[in-house]
C-alpha cells in the first residue's frame, strides 16, 4: 500500500467518525435499548460487533449507554477506599495469591483483585504521565511485536501492559499512526484489524528505510565509501530491529 493509499485510508477511517458524531450523541430510544440488550446477550462485550446492530451508533456510544443503563450495578462493583486498604493489606500478608485474597471480598473475583492491585495500588507502579520517549518506545515496539502489550511493557520502567494498551489506543494510534480508536467508528472488527495491519506494515517499511539512511549517514561520517558497500536488506524486519 502506497503512502497516498495509506493517507486516503486513514482519512476515510476518520471521516466515518465525524459523520457519526452527531447521530451517536442523540437520545437513545427504548427500542434501541432493547436492541442493545439483545446484542450484548449475543456478542457479550465485543462492542465493535454490538455496534453493528445499529445504523448510527459506534462502539463507544454503546459502551456509554450500557454503563448508564447499569449505573446501580456499576456503583456496587466500584472499589471503595476501605476495599483498597484491605486489598493492599492482604497482598502484604499473602502475596499474589488472588484466589485466596478474593475470599475476603463478597463481590470481587480473583481477577478483579489482581487487576485492581496491579493497575492501581501497586506501590511500584509508575503513575507519571507518559513521556515522549516512552511514546516512541511503544510505537516502535508495536511495529515489531504488534499488540503484545505485556512484551512491550517490559521495554518500559514500571509500566503495566494495561497502561501500555490504554496509551496506545488513546494517544499513539492518533499521534503516530494517524488513526482513531476503532471504538469511535462503525467499522467491523475485522476491517479495523485489517487497517491496523496495513498501516503497521507501511510504518514498518518507513522505519526500516529511515534506519538504513541513518546507517548510511553514519558510515559517510566515519569516512567509508558507501558506494562500494553492499547493504543487504533482511527480509525479517523484526530480527533486523532486534540487532540494530
Amino acid at each position: 500500500m502506497s503512502v497516498d493509499q495509506q493517507s486516503n485510508l486513514a482519512i476515510n477511517y476518520m471521516k466515518q467518525d465525524s459523520d457519526m458524531s452527531a447521530t451517536s450523541r442523540r437520545r437513545w430510544t427504548s427500542n434501541e435499548d432493547a436492541i442493545l440488550i439483545s446484542a450484548i446477550q449475543k456478542y457479550g462485550t465485543n462492542w465493535c460487533q454490538v455496534a453493528q446492530s445499529f445504523s448510527n451508533r459506534n462502539p463507544n456510544s454503546c459502551i456509554q449507554r450500557w454503563k448508564r443503563m447499569n449505573g446501580k450495578n456499576q456503583k456496587l462493583q466500584k472499589w471503595s477506599l476501605k476495599d483498597d486498604q484491605l486489598l493492599s493489606k492482604l497482598v502484604g500478608l499473602y502475596g499474589r495469591k488472588w484466589k485466596k485474597i478474593s475470599k475476603y471480598f463478597t463481590s470481587k473475583t480473583n481477577k478483579q483483585c489482581m487487576e485492581r492491585y496491579n493497575n492501581c495500588l501497586n506501590p511500584n507502579l509508575n503513575k507519571n504521565p507518559f513521556s515522549l520517549e516512552e511514546d516512541q518506545i511503544i510505537y516502535e515496539n508495536y511495529l515489531i511485536f504488534g499488540s503484545k502489550w505485556s512484551r512491550i511493557a517490559k521495554c518500559l520502567t514500571r509500566r503495566t501492559h494495561n497502561q501500555v494498551k490504554n496509551r496506545f489506543y488513546t494517544h499513539i494510534l492518533s499521534s503516530h499512526l494517524q488513526l482513531i480508536n476503532p471504538y469511535y467508528t462503525k467499522l467491523l472488527p475485522e476491517r479495523a484489524k485489517e487497517i491496523l495491519i496495513e498501516v503497521r506494515k507501511e510504518h514498518q517499511q518507513k522505519l526500516f528505510q529511515d534506519s538504513l539512511k541513518e546507517q548510511k549517514a553514519h558510515l559517510i561520517q566515519s569516512g567509508f565509501d558507501v558506494d562500494s558497500i553492499q547493504v543487504e536488506q533482511e527480509d525479517d524486519y523484526s530480527n533486523h530491529h532486534r540487532f540494530v
